[in-house]
């Protein structure tokens, strides 16, 4: 089980950085435009982009989203990850903690709390791993090996269907939810990866007491193209399954469930990101832009936060917003 969950791990990496595992579809972001604003009445210098997450102030509203663990070069890109999230004061997402639970050790893909001072530091479980009178000891453990201030539950069917002996049994998860939404002591935050979450499932999620989602939607990396990559060529018919994220966040946004959204799938820049943040995501969440540069060293994963949170910036100075609350009510030339 160690060697085969491994080598899995190890193709996803490779694979998710083909721009052919990148969706198909048109990127909804790029059509979501600001009302320019030539009287901002501001210092840039002075903009304030900070704000609290998970009781911890951030420099911007950034979280750098889930990627992987529990190989080497896993280990080495977490590093990364974690000591710039720490030079920089953003929020850091964990990858799949499965491994390290099967393999009985917090390797040191997970063990990052070391590397960060006070920035938010989020663990990670599939919803599958959560099913039944373990689960809650599970998600626990999650919690307790990384010292994380929350735990992310991915709910992805899609991608453990197209996995070749992938978890496809998936009774007991709304049950598992509720229950960790009650007792876990940290908060519990749940996401798609990267294929959607509609009104149905929000409302859903939103009666078992979850109070976070990630939409993670459509039109970024396709797990079900990496999937089918592992194994065959061409494109898989489900691709472009699924709802895209700013389609999610403007029905979740009308829809006024009582959530906290995080804005993902598909953000590749400080302006996608403001872009994420007024469409109703209270953060927004990346990690492909992160890919390459942590696997190559913590000063290019600094160096590309420095670009977004600088890009983030001028986009709040070029809109009046001199505090990211005034980013939620800048005035849109269009929406889709």
């Amino acid at each position: 089980m160690e060697t085969e969950i491994s080598q899995r791990k190890a193709e996803h990496l490779e694979v998710a950085q083909l721009a052919s595992s990148q969706s198909l579809s048109a990127r909804l972001w790029d059509h979501i435009r600001f009302e320019p604003n030539a009287l901002p009445e501001l210092d840039l210098a002075a903009i304030d982009s900070s704000l609290e997450f998970l009781d911890r102030v951030i420099s911007c509203p950034l979280l750098i989203s889930s990627m992987s663990g529990g190989i080497e070069n896993a280990d080495r890109m977490n590093i990364h990850l974690a000591e710039a999230a720490a030079e920089t004061n953003v929020a850091l997402a964990l990858g799949s903690m499965r491994i390290s639970l099967e393999q009985g050790n917090a390797n040191s893909s997970f063990n990052l709390r070391r590397y960060l001072k006070s920035q938010p530091l989020i663990a990670n479980i599939g919803g599958a791993q959560i099913i039944g009178s373990r689960g809650l000891d599970t998600a626990m453990r999650c919690v307790e090996v990384t010292e994380a201030d929350g735990l992310f539950v991915h709910l992805n069917p899609l991608q453990e269907a197209l996995q070749v002996g992938g978890d496809t049994n998936w009774i007991g998860v709304c049950d598992s939810l509720e229950r960790l939404a009650a007792d876990l002591p940290v908060p519990l935050l749940v996401k798609e990866v990267g294929h959607g979450l509609g009104i149905t499932t929000a409302k859903r999620l939103a009666d078992l007491g979850v109070k976070w989602l990630d939409v993670a939607g459509s039109g970024g990396t396709s797990w079900a193209q990496i999937e089918h990559a592992r194994v065959r060529e061409g494109t898989s018919i489900f691709s472009d399954w699924g709802i895209d994220a700013v389609s999610s966040l403007l029905a979740l946004q009308r829809a006024e469930l009582p959530l906290r959204l995080i804005a993902s799938g598909g953000l590749r820049n400080g302006l996608d990101l403001a872009k994420g943040i007024r469409l109703g995501g209270y953060l927004g969440g990346m990690a492909q832009p992160f890919l390459a540069p942590a696997l190559h060293s913590t000063e290019a994963v600094v160096a590309k936060i420095r670009e977004i949170q600088e890009e983030f910036r001028i986009t709040q100075f070029c809109t009046g917003s001199g505090c990211v609350a005034d980013l939620r009510e800048a005035p849109l030339l269009s929406v889709v």
